[in-house]
Formats: structure tokens, sequence, C-alpha cells
């Protein structure tokens, strides 16, 4: 069946079509989910048009296949008239299961030698960037997946087409997935009509997330006040909870969740997809606390390994002389009533899917961003988003992630687009990650505030040149940031330019933008913004410029790094990725420089040569932190299981001297060997050695002397170092 065809037999319906309207938008549903909700489904369809300004298509999945989806999407958004920008996935949509594609990730790096189920990433970036190609791996034995696998010849970098989200309701809870359905969409056009602005946000920190740092908190605020100006003023209307004011916490959360008059909400924590994880064990206070907070860890340890068939009484002994703890504190840590009330300690810590159940939990804030891993992972048969979305509360929408994440990622990047007549499906869209997944409705949006009409929607969707140079002066710093990125994308901006703008600009999100994209030139003026970042006034933007020191490995970085190390009011955070750093540099030059800045008298400590000496040691033990481990990969000795785990453990951490080494290794090393190296090399996009990582990859795509599917890889690399 030929394409036109295809169109053809999804098109049922393009209810509610306005003279007026210009951009279309594809309800995408299965057949029994559009037959038990076809009244609420045009309910739904009635609003984004009279609403929104946009055409709806109702389009029936009749195959159950993603090509025919992606291919119908495709034609949609290249037809002349009404064309479709957005999509949303309704019902039991099949879920596309994404390989050979983690660089696309911000974190998520599992060898796909495992469970494929375990191993791929479920994405519906197959079905809305167009620039993508893949080869189809075939169906899953028995789940709604379909295997796809991201070709050599296809572009290696995110940036969607079209926005989109997913509603898929299970059967999960023991409410039909059909009930769910009618009944979310009935308050989904509810919430719409409602038309509200967003006057009031929230957001909360779990425990142990980037590193508990308070500066970034504090900084973070900053960042709502800039992203939404209107909150600004005597009434507060940015309200914060972190997991240390109360353990457990989880009872506040739900209330401030619960909240009628609450617009946004962004969650910082560790989570799973059954779980959002918030407090840890309660930090002692008193001496009896301190010997609970012991024996409750002990405790841990012990009933893991008593669930993994492990002996908990070696480990009970081994615990007990590690911390030399008198045997009568451990002697009943598996009393059947002590087991039962550290569950129940347990429980309370966390949010768990039963609690929406259990506690009465109805969440009423309408937009939800989960930054947390897999809480997000719509292809389970339940997940926490899906809980958010199918209860009676106001909850229409979360942005939510289906594999796990970096704690470091830029999570709040153009939020401001909300209050400035963005949906939320653009929001996601510019995540750029395979995992950032839009759970709900996309086209959500607010009402814009302060008069601003902009029609975000359909300015992205044209994506003209012109218009993005006029956005450039717009008064919002979001919409500057917007305009950064298109005309980035147009080759319509210089690094020179990038660096006036980072350099004048009073906006942290504006200068974390130009640092983003002057990042991806990576000549001169990315070395001088760099020096110039890491002493940011804003946190976020010092972190991701401390991240990418570390990636850039430029030894002209070196005092810029050595001077965050010996400040005495580094951010926890920052202080992390600083050390992180110091282990792709050559110890000799940290050294040298941390000498000369140190002994300056303009350094000053109280005890300054007790200082001098951590700091020292600490620079001595991380710089030859991967040192030994990478010069194994090249020597003969090494066997190919341990090669493959030392070329793996590149992917993270590189030092960058020592690539040349391993670019002499390759026409060396056997086909495993050669394939795992230029994927490594893949994930140093911002290094100083890009220049020769493309040479060595190119000599091998044009050499038929190698394996195919090494050539395959090296075309993927050239194409990843050159951010295409």
């Amino acid at each position: 069946m030929n394409c036109k065809k295809i169109f053809l037999a999804f098109m049922v319906a393009a209810s509610y079509v306005s003279v007026q309207a210009r951009d279309g938008f594809a309800i995408v549903i299965d057949p029994k989910s559009y037959n038990e909700a076809k009244t609420q489904v045009e309910a739904y369809a009635s609003a984004v048009e009279q609403l929104h300004g946009m055409k709806p298509y109702i389009v029936i999945d009749r195959w159950q296949v993603p090509d025919s989806i992606r291919a119908t999407l495709i034609r949609m958004h290249s037809q002349k008239q009404d064309p479709v920008i957005g999509a949303v996935f309704v019902g039991d949509i099949p879920v596309a299961m994404v390989r050979d594609a983690q660089h696309m990730t911000s974190a998520f790096k599992m060898d796909q030698r495992r469970d494929r189920r375990e191993s791929s990433v479920p994405s519906d970036r197959y079905y809305d960037d167009f620039g993508l190609e893949f080869n189809s791996l075939g169906k899953d034995e028995t789940k709604p997946y379909f295997y796809y696998a991201l070709r050599a010849d296809s572009r290696q970098n995110l940036q969607p087409t079209i926005f989109s989200g997913r509603i898929r309701p299970t059967d999960a809870g023991g409410t039909s997935r059909y009930e769910k359905l009618r009944s979310y969409l009935s308050k989904l056009v509810e919430e719409k009509r409602r038309q509200r602005s967003l006057q009031q946000m929230f957001y909360f920190s779990g425990h142990g997330y980037i590193s508990e740092s308070k500066v970034a908190r504090i900084d973070e605020k900053g960042s709502y006040l800039e992203h939404f100006p209107e909150l600004r003023g005597r009434v507060n209307r940015i309200g914060y909870l972190d997991h240390s004011d109360h353990n457990p916490v989880k009872t506040m959360l739900m209330d401030e969740l619960m909240r009628t008059d609450l617009d946004l909400a962004v969650l910082h924590h560790h989570g799973y997809w059954d779980t959002q994880y918030l407090n840890a064990l309660v930090k002692p206070q008193t001496v009896r606390a301190a010997k609970d907070f012991i024996t409750r860890y002990c405790r841990e340890h012990i009933y893991e390994a008593k669930q993994r068939g492990k002996n908990a009484d070696s480990l009970r002994v081994a615990l007990e002389k590690k911390f030399d703890l008198p045997q009568s504190w451990l002697a009943n840590a598996l009393d059947p009533e002590l087991t039962k009330r550290d569950s129940l300690d347990e429980a309370a810590s966390d949010l768990h899917l039963e609690d929406f159940k259990g506690y009465g939990f109805r969440p009423n804030v309408p937009v939800v961003v989960i930054d947390a891993c897999f809480c997000g992972s719509f292809h389970q048969d339940d997940c926490i988003a899906n809980e958010y979305l199918f209860q009676p509360g106001r909850t229409v929408v979360c942005i939510a992630n289906t594999v796990n994440v970096l704690q470091d990622k830029w999570s709040d990047r153009l939020l401001g687009l909300l209050s400035n007549g963005g949906c939320v499906g653009d929001i996601a869209r510019y995540s750029t990650y395979l995992e950032s997944h839009v759970i709900g409705d996309p086209t959500f949006r607010f009402a814009p505030t302060n008069g601003n009409t902009l029609n975000l929607d359909h300015i992205i969707n044209e994506d003209k040149p012109s218009v993005w140079k006029k956005l450039l002066n717009n008064d919002h710093p979001d919409i500057q940031a917007l305009a950064i990125e298109h005309l980035f994308r147009h080759n319509l901006i210089s690094s020179a330019k990038l660096r006036s703008i980072y350099e004048s600009s009073p906006y942290a999100t504006v200068r974390l933008q130009a640092l983003e994209k002057i990042a991806l030139m990576g000549d001169d003026n990315f070395i001088e913004v760099l020096k110039e970042a890491s002493q940011d006034s804003h946190e976020l933007v010092q972190r991701q410029a401390l991240r990418l020191i570390g990636k850039s490995g430029d030894e002209r970085l070196i005092p810029a790094l050595i001077k965050v190390c010996i400040s005495n009011n580094t951010s926890d955070r920052c202080n992390f990725n600083a050390i992180a750093d110091l282990s792709v540099f050559p110890k000799d030059k940290l050294l040298a420089e941390f000498d000369r800045q140190f002994n300056s008298p303009t350094v000053c400590y109280m005890q300054k040569d007790s200082v001098r000496t951590k700091i020292r040691r600490t620079i001595e033990r991380s710089a030859d932190k991967w040192t030994k481990d990478t010069e194994l990969i090249v020597n003969p000795s090494t066997t190919a299981k341990k090669r493959i785990m030392y070329i793996r453990q590149c992917r993270n951490f590189m030092v960058h001297g020592l690539i040349p080494m391993l670019i002499d290794f390759l026409p060396k090393a056997d086909a495993d060997s050669q394939k795992a190296l230029l994927e490594a090399f893949g994930w140093h996009n911002y290094s100083t050695m890009v220049p020769r990582m493309i040479e060595a990859a190119k000599a091998i795509a044009a050499d038929t002397r190698y394996d195919e599917a090494v050539r395959n890889e090296a075309t993927k690399t050239i194409a990843r170092l050159q951010h295409k």
C-alpha cells in the first residue's frame, strides 16, 4: 500500500474545522479506544480547534505498526493545507523501542547485549523527529513493542519536527483503560476551557539529588523569576519544599500538589517507574538517634542480602567488624516485628503508585514536571506519570522520562514559553533527549500574560530566520533563547555573536543557551566563554561550564578549573563536577597551576597549610583516576572481555591526552574493540581532540578492509563529532 492509500485509510475525520485554522494537530488513536470514547475524543478535538486555532485530525490506527503511523504523520506535516505540527498518541498505540542511539539520551548507557526490553529506549522521538532514519528489528513476542535501530546514515542528534504527547491508560488498579480515558479527556476539556494563566508555581527537591546543593535551589528560584516575570511582586507565588524540611515529607508534598490554585510544579528527585524517592534515613540529632541511624542502615543491607539469597548472618558479622559494633546492636536484625516496622518506615519515605489510592491523593496542579528517572515509563503497565493523569484531580499533563536521566541536565529549559503562548509540547521538544516525554495533552497551554500574543507553535513551524532575528531582541529571556536556538540551526549566528550575548546578557537563561550553542562550535571563543562561565553568578550556568571544561580537556582551561577548586564557597554540585574534571587533565600541569595560584597571598585560609595538603591530595588522587584503566585498553595482555569493559568506561570518562594513543591502537584492534572504541569517541564531541578523532574515523569509514559494522560505527561517530 502506498503512502497516499495509507494516509486516506488512516483519516477518519477532520472535526470542527475553522476557516482560520492554519496548523494541524493529529489525534492518533486505536479503533477500540476511539469507539469507547468517541464523544470525549471529539470534544477534545473541538477544544483544540476552538481554543488553540488548530485543525484537529482524528487518525485511526488500524494496523498497529509504527512505520505506518510515522509515514502518515510525515505526509500530514508536508501537506500544503493545514499541515500537522503536533500529535498525541491515544490508547494502545505501539511503542517504538529505540536502539543504537544511546548518545541521544542524557545518561542511558546499557550494554545492548542484555535483554532488549531493558537495553532499548521507549521513545516517541521515532514518531515526531522526521530527520531520523531507522532499521526495523521486528516486534516483541508479547508486548506492543517494536524495535528500531538508528541507522549510520541518519542524523545523529535530536530536532523533533513536530511536538507530541502520549495518553496511554491501562487496566492497572482495577479500573478499565477506557473508563480512565473517558474520565481523563472529560477533565482535560474542562481544564482547557478554564483558560487559566500561570499565577502560582512550586518546586521540590528530594534527597541525594545534585548533591543536595542549596545554592542550586536558591538560584533555581531566580531562574523561575526569569521564566515567569509575572510571578515577581509582594505576594509570594513560588513555593519550595525540601526533603530535609520534614521526614517523612510525603504528605506535605501531596498537600502542596493538591492545591487548587497551583498551576505548575517541578519535582526534582530520584525515581523509578513505580516510585518517587523523597526522603533518606532521618539524620541523627541525638545519641539515641545516632544509634538508630546506624542499626537501621545496617539492617537495610542485611534485608537486601537475604532477598538476594546471600548469607545474611555473614554480612551481619562483616558489618559488626567494619563499624566496630557490639553484637547486641544487630542481633535481632531479622526479627519479624522489626522488619515490619522498617518496611512501614521505608514506605512512608517515598511516594508509590498505591499511595494515590491508599491516601486518596488527588493532584490538582495541571502541569507537573518530574525531573527523575523512569517516572514517565508509559510503556509499562503503569507508571507514576500515568497515576498523576488518571486521577479525579485536575492534573492533565506531565513531562517525565522513560529511562534514567542525568542529574545535571538543564531541566527547566525554555519553561517560560508556557506563559508566552507556548504549549507543553514545545517545552519537551527542546529538551532534545530521547527519554523525555509529554505524558498527557501536549497542546495544553496557559493563557498568555502581559498581553503577549505570540503564536509560538506557528512561528516555530514556519521557522523563518527573519522572524528569529527580530525575536533575538525580545524582552523575554526565553524568547531570546528560542531565537538563539533557531538561528544556530540556520547557521546564522557566529561564535563571536554568542560570546557577545553571553558577556552582555543579565539573564541566566540566555547565558546558558549561548554557552550550550557556542560549545558546539568548539573554537577559541568557546574556550574564552568557558573561562568566564566557570565563575558565573548563577549556579546552573557555572555547573554546566564545569561539565564542559571536563568534556573539552583543553589545557588552557586548567587555570579556571583550579580557581574553582581552591575557592572556599563553591557549591556542592559545582565542586562535584570540578573534582570529576581533574581526572581528564595531566597531573603535573594541574599541580603546577595549583601551586602557582594557592601560594599567592591573595588566597587566604585560617589553616592554609592543611587546606593546601587536602586540595593537593585531591588533585593527585583524581588526576590518575582513569589513566591506568585507559592504558590497559592497548595492553596486549588485557583480555578481550576486560578491554571492552575499559573501552565502555571511556564513554563516561575520557583522558583527552590519551586519545592519540587510542587512535594509534584502532587499526591493530579486533573488530569488536574497534566498534566499541569508535562508539566511545562519539561521546566526546566537545573534546579538544575532535579533529583527530574525525580524521581517524573518516579513514576507517572509507577503508573496505574493515568490517561493515566497524565502518558504519565510524560513519555515526563522524556525524556525532560534527554535531550532525
